[in-house]
């Protein structure tokens, strides 16, 4: 289960958000928005049906741009789309082919899937996790223990040794894409809001010396493990995000911190205009989206499994 798959109400409140921020910084024509890893285009269309079916002043300035690898993804984001979006759309590969623009660029379930490396302490001193093969063995894979790779790596596995004491052969990762990724938010954006929310936390949980074992975890027809190793190619690979990182890499990029919280913190404060509306002019559709609502918030459910962090420029 995924924000997106409970139903439109996550779209509805990012289009209110995207909206306000509009209005804060003085409407400014055009105002772009751009999905960074839009997948087959569901969250875009949810965006956009609510701009188009409740925001109409909203509708005529945005520019809508969904960024999407892979092609069959792109493809289907076309279908999705054509002929039903309110608004002009532009489907891309890259995020570096847009510059200098006024607007937002946001994700959703993106930086969980960013490569890491594996790091982990040893006798003392932090190693990292390559991988040896095994040609005589069918090319099987297994890690072992190397002295850090770069500089960036080495920087960091010195500022870990600070946050805590760990016991031996703790385990955990390093997203070595988190500091080309601001940049290119930063080159995208001349002004206007970062948003991101994935899997993640604060420094102090993510690298706590009980989390021994970090947070990488794999999936494959919907089992989990978590060896990366275990089917190379065959399954998905996926860590949280480490949002004091992040957000420390977004101001080193020229970005300003506006929120980082929980998604049921950061939902419940962007739906109260809403709540206010669906109060006095309650539809059919009000129960449902008010189910998707609890989904999206409660503790148990997606409420405190997600971070949201906004930035400014």
């Amino acid at each position: 289960i995924t924000s997106v798959s409970t139903g439109r109400c996550f779209g509805l409140i990012l289009a209110r958000r995207l909206t306000r921020y509009w209005e804060e910084i003085g409407k400014p024509e055009p105002f772009h928005i751009i999905e960074v890893g839009a997948h087959d285009g569901a969250l875009s269309f949810d965006i956009l049906m609510e701009i188009g079916n409740s925001l109409p002043e909203f509708a005529e300035v945005v520019q809508y741009h969904l960024i999407e690898r892979s092609e069959k993804l792109r493809q289907a984001q076309e279908i999705k789309l054509r002929g039903k979006s309110p608004c002009p759309f532009h489907i891309h590969s890259d995020l570096r082919k847009i510059k200098n623009i006024t607007g937002a660029v946001i994700s959703n379930e993106l930086l969980d899937a960013f490569p890491v490396d594996l790091i982990r302490w040893q006798d003392g001193k932090w190693h990292l996790l390559a991988v040896d093969t095994h040609p005589e063995q069918g090319f099987a894979f297994t890690p072992i223990p190397v002295p850090p790779s770069n500089e960036e790596l080495t920087q960091f596995c010195e500022k870990l040794s600070k946050l805590a004491t760990f016991p031996n052969n703790y385990t955990t990762e390093y997203q070595p894409s988190l500091k080309s990724f601001t940049k290119e938010v930063a080159m995208t954006l001349e002004k206007g809001l970062f948003l991101t929310i994935d899997y993640g936390h604060h420094a102090e949980d993510y690298y706590h010396p009980d989390r021994t074992e970090g947070t990488l975890q794999t999936y494959s027809s919907h089992q989990k493990s978590t060896d990366p190793l275990a089917s190379p190619g065959n399954i998905d690979i996926t860590c949280h995000v480490d949002f004091t990182r992040l957000s420390d890499e977004a101001e080193i990029a020229g970005f300003t911190p506006l929120n980082l919280s929980t998604q049921a913190s950061y939902l419940t404060h962007q739906a109260k205009d809403w709540f206010l509306e669906i109060e006095q002019t309650p539809t059919p559709e009000t129960p449902a989206l008010l189910r998707q609502f609890q989904t999206l918030t409660h503790p148990a459910m997606l409420g405190t499994r997600f971070m949201v962090l906004e930035m400014n420029k």
